[in-house]
């Protein structure tokens, strides 16, 4: 009984220690969600997690254009922190809704770099009223001996709303003043108006 006992618990250690080593990497949107008001700027993170030997990536954004538009990408923080790297802003399809073929190696003979971290930023322009799907497609991440990495997406999305104009307050004794001096105003034209008439 105590064998099989011992067995079991190290069968279950060992199914948990391949499912730790075969874990894939997450790509993701950050942050998840967010609101904004159209006439501003929206910045979006595209962040991975989990991931050993990340050596090299390349992925397309997709978006809705009638709400959003691309205005520009630049590379985030989490490859270069293993050496020199090479970065490609991607191509932006404000007419399909895409920025394509986004992506970023390093250059030199080195191991790729594990954990998580930021690899592109995305600043977009709010144009239009609604929610936007951010949708990261046609991924694809290389470790250090140019294997491919499995991977999984998390997407995201960007609601705009219309720009509200508050109403500027009025202070009633100002306006009050404002009045008389301008009644006072008034009144000093017609007399003159007046005067010019005799």
């Amino acid at each position: 009984m105590r064998n099989h006992l011992l067995l079991a618990a190290v069968l279950a250690a060992c199914s948990g220690f391949v499912a730790s080593a075969n874990a894939q990497a997450v790509l993701s949107i950050d942050p998840t969600t967010q609101t904004t008001s159209t006439g501003t700027v929206v910045t979006v993170d595209v962040d991975v997690a989990n991931v050993t030997d990340l050596y090299g990536y390349q992925f397309d954004l997709t978006f809705n254009p009638n709400i959003l538009q691309a205005v520009s990408s630049s590379e985030g923080s989490f490859l270069s922190s293993g050496g020199s790297t090479f970065f490609i802003n991607g191509s932006n399809d404000n007419v399909g809704g895409t920025v394509s073929a986004t992506a970023g190696s390093l250059l030199s003979a080195v191991s790729g770099v594990g954990g998580s971290g930021q690899l592109a930023v995305f600043t977009f322009d709010a144009i239009g009223n609604g929610t936007s799907a951010l949708a990261i497609q046609n991924e694809m991440l290389l470790d250090s001996n140019i294997n491919i990495l499995s991977d999984t997406t998390t997407g995201g999305s960007v609601t705009v709303a219309s720009a509200t104009v508050q109403a500027p307050e009025i202070d009633p004794g100002s306006t009050v003043s404002a009045l008389t001096l301008l009644i006072g105003g008034l009144a000093v034209l017609r007399g003159r108006s007046k005067e010019s008439q005799k």
